[in-house]
């Protein structure tokens, strides 16, 4: 794939996939899985260094930043009701956090897994750079924790509002609190296609969930390989 047809590709990939979404309503056509899947098709149907395709989609890269500040409208929106339950809300997420990690090291423990691997996996939840960073610092492998945080939110972003339904939660603010606990960044976009209100908690849970991994992990996992070795 030459550098210049890398951007408009990708941005042609997105819209289509948008345009077939609005048309076809299921949980599979996801505007950030299957643009992905066409653009790694594509690069293994070619033959293309995929460092070509990263230099051409720069441009998107650096805007992400202004995406993820963009998060703070619906925060500010919906700032009177937030307030009134932020305890509540820091108490979810911190316990998403504990279980996110506390199972990640109970099941590692079980299966003896590596603990180099174990570090990769215990920041699946929280989004990519935070993840990289924290995961390095524990002795993981930030390419690793930044694969695995990609699948998890895009599991999060097809299945996650199904699944809140089928387990009988239809509370607007709750829905935007598991989606942005569970599936970060990618959850929190799936969550503001549905509602200001859903956006504003996914956008709110994604933040706080990544300080009280920041906080959490790294003791969680010493104490881990204290308990193990």
């Amino acid at each position: 794939m030459m550098v210049w047809l890398a951007m408009p590709l990708t941005a042609l990939f997105y819209l289509l996939t948008r345009k077939l979404a609005r048309k076809v309503k299921n949980p599979l056509v996801n505007t950030i899985m299957l643009p992905a899947l066409a653009i790694m098709a594509l690069l293994l149907l070619t033959g293309q260094d995929s460092t070509d395709y990263q230099t051409g989609v720069r441009p998107l890269s650096l805007l992400l930043e202004l995406a993820v500040v963009a998060f703070a409208l619906p925060l500010y929106q919906q700032a009177a009701k937030i307030r009134r339950q932020l305890g509540p809300i820091l108490l979810c997420c911190s316990l998403s956090v504990l279980i996110s990690v506390g199972t990640t090291l109970l099941i590692g423990g079980l299966i003896q897994a590596e603990p180099e691997l174990l570090a990769s996996i215990a920041t699946k939840s929280i989004t990519t750079p935070l993840a990289m960073s924290i995961s390095q610092s524990m002795g993981g492998i930030p390419a690793i924790a930044a694969g695995l945080v990609i699948i998890v939110g895009m599991m999060g972003a097809i299945i996650g509002f199904p699944l809140l339904r089928l387990a009988g939660i239809h509370h607007p603010e709750a829905q935007g609190l598991a989606m942005g606990a569970g599936a970060h960044a990618i959850g929190t976009g799936a969550a503001a296609d549905v509602g200001n209100v859903q956006g504003a908690f996914a956008s709110l849970a994604m933040v706080v969930c990544g300080i009280a991994t920041a906080v959490l992990a790294p003791p969680l996992f010493q104490l881990y390989l204290w308990l193990t070795h």
